[in-house]
């Protein structure tokens, strides 16, 4: 330690000991700390002007001080300079010397303080909650004990009381669980428990032992009074203010040319109609053009031709497909549960793709959009509705946003309370970052390091959704969804399905035994010399998880798996023959499954009307309780002052709490900060490549400012205005002159505007995975464009590539409906930054690799396509200046110039002469090498 902290040489041990906290130390704090630390404002929920609150200590329940003068939190935050902070005034070297000898002299103060606290409910019921409702809670009530609150406690069991006030040893739970008779060896891991701990177990005989005493202990919430979390300084960031008309200025163009000008610059260019028709189609529907769409719009001599053409295109159902596909990537969507090495399939994780497709396709008011998403459950009563409407599925459909994230509990070893607190916290994640642009996972464990977010607002937030996600009465897989139809839906389910319901259960169990015999046929094939019994094993340890494979087991996989994996041209024919018996017979299974009506089953979210309590977890770790909370949002986007109000949405035969219906109307208030904002800064990304706001995720003080604010707070005030319209916003930013500009840049801009910032031009932008993809099967004439229902299945092969398999017409449909499961993204999409959903994905990396260019080019499938180009052509014209005309016009919507049409010639003559034997090839490698071009994949 430095001298700077050791005892004067002026300073004895007894004047040491004279000093007092509320003489010579609390003034000191007074003049140094109370701006983060005091009764009125507690950083950290500490408050350091009483000894009461030092002892307290801050949110992660620790006191400041400790037996050890030097090792209470108060005293390492100080000489580690961590305290004050940055900015603040620094304490002297004479102040620490005080505080220090002060330590040491045991911190006397005048004040008694209770260092121990009475244990009341609220520490006994987190315990019950976390080891005894599994088997005494909601779903199962053995015995017919109830342990959900203490009231249920003490009313006992069937055969009596539970508990002796005064006398734990006489307490049937105590004995039961001393005896390991609560829980059951046997149930440990079919209800996902363990058990108490010693230090849980003394808690809970501590307070029988004192007559299990309940205190008058309210829930932490908003009140009216001023919040000493959050302070007015902290609401003062620009994100947190609630957006308002600018007095100057009435367009996107008024707020980019101010800009410009500051900077010497004016617009560039507007860029040639071909450029403009290309860029607008891909903008909006994730195609080029067709041949006839792009002739139709460069020859039209109507003078609003573009503005019609915009219009046209947000009419276009593919329109939905693509913007859809963006609020996918916000929402997590995948179709399996990822988490383990499984990854189970969602069957019908579908219908809220489809819901999401449908949603944009109509223009549905984001307001209405995002309640239905987060409460669809809580705005019509479907359990005791006469009918069910489409607007009920509809809404219990779109609950599937909060069901997006990964989620391991299906599994027999991964559904402890901490994998479930995982799940939620994915959910609030996805809400925090999505729609509010606010990092509040970080506040899971500690108060946010940067922003003004408390722990104890993360789990304010978190009890908004305990009535749906409540990690003490968990559903499982099986249980989580319903079965809900229109009358017409069911009437078309039980007439179509069964019949081909039968036919599929054969054509399974046909499959079964065909897996079966590719397994024996390989090791018969590789091992002769096993036995039998040996290969019955191997079948039965592969149907054991990896990691609950005993040694023989882990031995009989491996023999098995160093056969199969040798290149599939090298395999004995028996091997290979019962291998195609297996494939044939898998799509026959999917011919059938094709024809099956779209079945009732919804992956929902629903309130059971029952939430547990939500307890503060000190550093989020799941057995350490702190204070009891209440639903609530985050202060910072509040005056503070105003508590949360919430009902029951409808009469008392349906139990609801109504907290995510009250959360749902709060967010899309025209008032709120944020709401508005986020999602003008996403639309306005996906148009330019980059947000007003850099961090798509993140307004908060890390993240970056706007480079228009004004520009941002005027479009997310006509968006509200505008009834939420977002296809209003996409007129709005389409129609501008800044978006018409060119993409080329001359020194002067590059110098003035070297990144683009103030979108001096156009930024020249890569198509994401599915624009490439689709277009790929568009120019080719491979696209099918039936739309909605069960995801394309996809193949693996045995080098591990993704491939999607065709409909029996031999096209493809567009890439938003292929089967994204998270262990299994096709090779194509990866390739080009599909992301995997860990839980979502905000912001698209964007990446230049070889591995881009090589797939391009040695990819079969893209082989195909090229092929299918140049057939079309070749349909149309065999003369070489005419095809590569042609070519031009289909895949990068314009005629080529006069250079390239002399290249072009050049290569097809070339081309000829290397495969003579093969006329047709020449065109087809010349298509291929269009599609591989940068002016195919980039949009201009």
């Amino acid at each position: 330690m430095s001298s700077l902290h050791t005892l004067s040489a002026e300073e004895s041990p007894v004047q040491s000991a004279s000093l007092l906290f509320e003489t010579d130390i609390r003034p000191l704090f007074e003049r140094k700390c109370a701006n983060c630390h005091s009764e009125t404002v507690r950083k950290g929920d500490l408050d350091v002007s009483s000894m009461t609150g030092l002892h307290k200590g801050g949110e992660s329940g620790e006191s400041a001080l400790a037996e050890s003068w030097d090792e209470g939190m108060l005293w390492m935050m100080l000489d580690s300079e961590s305290m004050p902070p940055e900015g603040e005034e620094a304490l002297t070297a004479e102040e620490l010397t005080k505080i220090q000898n002060w330590l040491k002299a045991g911190a006397p103060a005048k004040e008694q303080v209770q260092l121990t606290e009475a244990i009341t409910q609220h520490d006994v019921l987190p315990i019950l909650l976390l080891r005894c409702t599994a088997c005494h809670g909601a779903q199962l009530q053995e015995a017919k004990l109830d342990l959900r609150s203490i009231d249920r406690l003490k009313a006992g069991s069937k055969n009596g009381p539970v508990i002796v006030r005064g006398d734990p040893e006489a307490s049937l739970m105590i004995q039961r669980i001393e005896s390991e008779a609560c829980p059951p060896q046997e149930k440990l891991l079919k209800f996902f428990v363990r058990r108490m701990p010693e230090s849980e177990l003394d808690i809970l005989k501590t307070w029988l032992a004192e007559g299990a005493q309940e205190y008058p202990i309210e829930p932490d919430i908003a009140t009216k009074q001023p919040d000493p979390l959050v302070t007015e300084d902290d609401r003062k960031h620009w994100a947190y203010q609630s957006p308002q008309r600018p007095t100057v200025g009435n367009s996107v163009d008024d707020f980019i040319l101010a800009k410009l000008q500051e900077r010497g610059l004016n617009f560039s260019p507007e860029a040639e109609r071909d450029t403009l028709v290309r860029r607008a189609y891909l903008d909006l529907i994730g195609m080029p053009p067709q041949y006839k769409d792009w002739q139709h719009w460069r020859m039209t001599t109507n003078p609003n031709w573009y503005a019609e053409m915009i219009d046209e295109l947000l009419a276009s159902p593919h329109y939905g497909e693509r913007w859809g596909r963006y609020w996918l990537d916000l929402s997590g969507y995948a179709d399996s549960e990822g988490g383990v090495s499984s990854d189970p399939l969602r069957e019908v994780a579908w219908k809220y793709r489809d819901y999401v497709i449908e949603s944009f396709n109509e223009d549905k008011p984001y307001d209405q959009f995002l309640t239905e998403q987060l409460a669809g459950d809580e705005l019509v009563d479907y359990k005791h509705a006469e009918t069910i409407t489409q607007e009920m599925v509809d809404n219990l459909v779109a609950t599937g946003f909060l069901r997006m994230g990964i989620d391991q509990t299906g599994s027999r070893t991964m559904n402890f309370v901490p994998e479930r607190l995982g799940v939620i916290n994915d959910a609030i994640t996805i809400v925090g970052s999505g729609l509010m642009g606010m990092t509040v996972e970080c506040a899971r464990c500690h108060s946010h390091k940067y922003d003004p977010i408390p722990q104890r607002d993360y789990y304010r937030l978190k009890a908004v959704f305990q009535g749906a996600l409540d990690e003490y009465d968990w559903l499982s897989f099986k249980t989580r969804k319903v079965n809900l139809g229109t009358p017409e839906q069911r009437e078309l389910v039980n007439e179509v399905n069964p019949p081909i319901l039968k036919e599929v259960r054969s054509l399974e169990q046909q499959l079964r035994t065909a897996q079966r015999d590719v397994i024996l046929t390989t090791l018969r094939e590789y091992y002769p010399e096993q036995s039998e019994d040996d290969r019955q094993a191997t079948l039965s340890a592969l149907k054991v998880a990896d990691n609950n494979r005993t040694l023989k087991q882990r031995q009989l996989v491996e023999l098995f798996l160093i056969a199969e994996i040798k290149p599939y041209d090298l395999q004995p024919q028996s091997v290979i023959s019962a291998r195609e018996h297996v494939e044939s017979l898998e799509l026959q299974i999917l011919g059938v499954k094709e024809k099956l009506a779209a079945p009732l089953t919804v992956r929902a979210l629903w309130d059971r009307g029952e939430p547990s309590p939500t307890y503060l977890l000190r550093r989020g770790e799941y057995n350490k309780p702190g204070p009891l909370v209440g639903p609530g949002v985050p202060a910072v986007l509040t005056d503070g002052r105003t508590p949360f109000a919430y009902d029951s949405p409808f009469d008392d035969t349906t139990k609801q709490t109504g907290r995510r219906l009250a959360f749902a109307r709060w967010l899309t208030s025209p008032e709120h900060p944020l709401t508005g904002r986020v999602m003008v800064n996403r639309i306005w990304y996906h148009h330019f490549g980059t947000g007003l706001v850099n961090t798509l995720e993140n307004f908060g003080l890390q993240g970056e400012r706007p480079s228009h604010p004004e520009l941002l707070d005027w479009l997310a005030v006509e968006f509200i205005d505008r009834d939420w319209s977002i296809k209003e916003l996409h007129r709005l930013i389409m129609n501008s002159q800044t978006y018409r500009q060119s993409s080329l840049v001359s020194q002067e801009r590059y110098e003035a505007d070297p990144t683009n910032r103030l979108l001096s031009r156009m930024p020249l932008r890569r198509m994401n995975a599915e624009a490439l993809r689709d277009s790929l099967l568009q120019v080719s004439e491979k696209l099918d464009t039936t739309s909605g229902g069960p995801p394309d299945p996809i193949s693996v092969d045995r080098d591990g590539l993704v491939s999607i398999i065709p409909e029996e017409n031999g096209k493809y449909r567009r890439s938003v409906y292929l089967q994204y499961r998270r262990t299994q993204i096709p090779s194509l999409m990866e390739t080009f930054d599909y992301p995997i959903m860990g839980p979502n994905c905000t912001t698209r990396t964007v990446s230049t690799v070889a591995p881009q260019s090589l797939m391009l080019m040695n990819n079969a499938h893209v082989r195909e396509l090229a092929a299918s180009l140049a057939k079309r052509v070749s349909n149309e014209t065999l003369v070489p200046n005419e095809q590569i005309a042609l070519i031009y016009k289909l895949a990068l919507s314009r005629e080529p110039t006069d250079q390239e049409e002399k290249l072009g010639l050049v290569a097809l003559k070339t081309l000829n002469e290397q495969w003579p034997e093969r006329p047709e090839a020449a065109l087809e490698s010349y298509s291929h090498i269009l599609l591989n071009s940068a002016a195919f994949i980039y949009i201009d």
